[in-house]
């Protein structure tokens, strides 16, 4: 063998020997990832109609659709009587809702009136547009001089809360 090729060799051995005892390293890397899509549900009801029946009346619902103003028409005998009054109560999100309707008076009327809410609450809506029928109105006993130039009026507002 020539020096020359065994010089090759020993080059050869030498740059094997030293990849070797170095280290020849490589990385790897990957990633992952994921996306997970999350829906809440809505919780939301409001008073979607409000009527008098027979009765003449001037109502407002609120624009948020939490409150409703009755004004009953004007009494003009002193007997005892009832101005009825109903309004509707809607399920407007995505889940069940338990309904409450509270009741606040305004005006100077004597304890001779009374709030006629039938079904206060809690009520449960279960479905987006189920809907639920409240009857309330104003009854008073007989009235007496006292209760001359007096008015008033009552307001039903409704929350709704989780099942």
């Amino acid at each position: 063998m020539s020096i020359r090729k065994l010089a090759g060799l020993a080059a050869g051995f030498a740059l094997a020997v030293g990849l070797i005892g170095g280290g020849v390293s490589a990385q790897f890397t990957d990633q992952v990832s994921a996306v997970q899509k999350i829906t809440v549900a809505t919780l939301s009801c409001g008073i979607t109609s409000a009527s008098a029946g027979a009765v003449s009346l001037d109502s407002d619902i609120a624009s948020d659709g939490k409150s409703v103003t009755y004004l009953a028409p004007e009494i003009k005998s002193s007997d005892a009587g009832q101005s009825a009054f109903s309004f509707t109560v809607a399920n407007t999100g995505s889940i069940a809702t338990a309904v409450t309707v509270t009741t606040s008076w305004t005006g100077n009327l004597s304890n001779k009136f009374t709030d006629m809410l039938t079904l206060p609450g809690p009520y449960t809506l279960t479905l987006n547009g189920a809907s639920h029928p409240f009857a309330g109105g104003i009854a008073w006993t007989e009235l007496g001089t006292i209760d001359l130039t007096t008015s008033g009026w009552i307001t039903y507002t409704v929350a709704c809360g989780e099942v």
